[in-house]
Formats: C-alpha cells, structure tokens, sequence
C-alpha cells in the first residue's frame, strides 16, 4: 500500500500539455509544441534501468516513477503530455490511479529524452 507522507513530495516538476497543430508555410503540419500549465511537487522514484528496443536497436532507458496528487479533474492528463524535470524532457509512457480511497494519487512512468527525442 502507498505511503501517504506529504514530506516525499520534494521534487518540482511542471506538467507539459499538447498544443493543437499548426500549418506551416507549405501547408504541412508542424512538429507538435508543448505548453507549461502546472508546476507540481512529486514523489520520484528510480525505476530498474531497463532495455528497451529503440529505432531497432537496444538501449538503457532512465525510467522514473512520479507520484503526485490526482490532478485529472483539473488537468486531464494522459501519454500525450509530457514533463520535465532537472533540466530533462520526459515522455510520459503511463498515466495510473495508485490508490482506491482518499486522497488519490496518480502514479506517472516517464521515460528522460535529449533535445531531439532520443531517449537518455
């Protein structure tokens, strides 16, 4: 069972929201944006470094578990949001509800990723 302890929440992280796509000067879509809209404490935890396939080969991914207040009814938040945290991008892989009573708590599994979506 989840430990409810407020003093684990000690790392600041701000929550990333898609923006609509926009047309480029040759009609294309642009690459997807991101707008900050929250900036939260949470409860991070180091998940096992895991091998993952990525563009067909296999790599080490720092994968992390980030708990924090249920937000969804301000914030819908699912996989096409992202975060960041200490200066990285994170792509969020799982959005999950920890706890069956109150206060809830979603659990976040996000993977660290570089300037050009490679994961670190």
């Amino acid at each position: 069972m989840f430990k409810r302890n407020p003093g684990r929440f000690t790392h600041k992280v701000t929550l990333l929201k898609p923006m609509a796509p926009e047309r480029d000067e040759l009609g294309g879509v642009k690459s997807g944006s991101f707008a900050e809209v929250a900036t939260l404490f949470a409860m991070c935890e180091q998940k096992d470094q895991s091998r993952q396939v990525f563009v067909g080969d296999y790599v080490t991914a720092d994968t992390r578990y980030f708990v924090l207040r249920d937000i969804r009814g301000i914030y819908p938040v699912d996989v096409s949001w992202q975060l960041t945290y200490r200066g990285y991008t994170w792509i969020i892989n799982d959005v999950r509800l920890i706890d069956e009573s109150r206060p809830y708590y979603l659990q976040l599994t996000a993977t660290a990723v570089n300037g050009s979506g490679e994961a670190l």
